[in-house]
């Protein structure tokens, strides 16, 4: 590890322990340095809880998507037992892929030589080479990723070795449990790569600072900076209520469970290290992240809505507003990358916790798993 890195690391262990009134944002080189970003790649996103999806995505026996996570590629499918498998999209013959994109197959084929797999990942045929008597055609299948459900979202532990995430959720999922989130239905998905570090976009998405500036058009109207309020950590996740103002009329046929201020506001949330979502009394928008390179961010995001039947015109206005949004983070957060190259880029303190405090509960977070 060079001195740069080890400059990085020594920076985040400087944040535990402290203080919201005490932060101060990280050197630029924790967000340009590439071999800092191999390093979280490794040790972040091949260790931790990863967001691949919903499970409305694939709701029938057979439903499957494919995503590729910090270079290991990976079928998300639901078995014939309607339980959700997270299994290698790796041939065991000669490691060609198996599948692309989404669909419903009752077996996997591999393209190359045919050998196929059950949704659980067995091998069920191995044309010509199964009678082979040193080939264990019994216990030869896909391996298969460590996979939780919570709140509809799917995630996947690529080292199977993590503690189970639903209890370092538990706060989180008191917080949202009038929202019935896990009810709620992806009517909307986009893919891209955006011109900046993975560490921006989480914090950017994760603090109401820049609302009322970036957002002058779009949120500020219904979440302004002066509303939002910060709220305790846990364990596996933080985040911050994004208030409505007053005279705001609600916006979509809310739960009947929702108390009067649930319907006053969003829950913005974070289940790090790269997914973020932010929940209304109907709809929730989320994205899930990991790098790309040290500039860039592989970017998956959606909206699901509690009624799948939405009107048309609603429907259109949700995904303009959320397009809209993307579009302004995108360009400021290219702009963001540039200047952190600069040698005049510089830290500097972190707004009040109601602000900036999940900047700082990110880099806790950070340093917990890194340092």
């Amino acid at each position: 590890m060079t001195d740069s890195s080890q400059h990085i690391l020594s920076a985040l262990g400087r944040c535990v322990g402290r203080d919201h009134s005490e932060a101060r944002s990280m050197p630029p080189a924790f967000y340009t340095s590439s071999e800092f970003s191999e390093l979280e790649k490794t040790s972040l996103f091949r260790e931790q809880w990863i967001g691949l999806g919903r499970a409305d995505q694939i709701p029938k026996p057979g439903d499957y998507f494919t995503v590729d996570l910090v270079g290991e590629p990976l079928i998300v499918v639901r078995g014939q037992d309607s339980q959700i498998n997270i299994l290698s999209n790796v041939c065991r013959h000669r490691g060609s892929l198996i599948a692309e994109g989404a669909g419903t197959a009752k077996n996997f084929i591999c393209p190359y030589h045919a050998w196929s797999y059950a949704t659980d990942g067995k091998l069920l045929r191995a044309p010509l080479i199964a009678e082979r008597s040193d080939f264990d055609v019994e216990n030869c299948r896909l391996p298969r990723f460590a996979c939780e459900l919570w709140g509809g979202f799917i995630y996947v532990n690529l080292s199977n070795e993590a503690p189970p995430l639903a209890p370092q959720l538990a706060g989180l999922s008191e917080l949202l449990t009038h929202y019935h989130m896990d009810e709620m239905v992806e009517l909307h998905g986009e893919e891209n790569i955006w011109n900046t570090n993975w560490k921006c976009l989480v914090e950017n998405f994760m603090e109401g600072y820049h609302l009322s500036s970036v957002h002058q058009k779009t949120l500020h109207s219904i979440t302004p900076t002066r509303l939002c309020r910060h709220y305790p950590p846990g364990e596996g996740y933080f985040g911050y209520f994004s208030n409505f103002p007053e005279d705001l009329a609600q916006r979509g046929a809310y739960h009947s469970d929702l108390t009067a201020e649930e319907r006053q506001r969003s829950v913005m949330f974070a289940v790090p290290p790269g997914h973020v979502g932010s929940l209304t009394g109907h709809i929730v928008t989320y994205l899930y992240l990991q790098p790309h390179t040290s500039d860039t961010v592989k970017v998956k995001r959606g909206i699901a809505f509690l009624d799948p039947e939405i009107p048309h015109e609603e429907l259109k206005a949700a995904v303009d507003l959320f397009e809209r949004t993307m579009a302004e983070d995108m360009r400021q957060l290219s702009a963001l990358q540039k200047g952190l190259k600069s040698k005049s880029a510089q830290t500097a303190p972190l707004a009040p916790a109601d602000y900036e405090g999940n900047v700082w509960d990110f880099y806790q977070y950070l340093a917990r798993n890194l340092c």
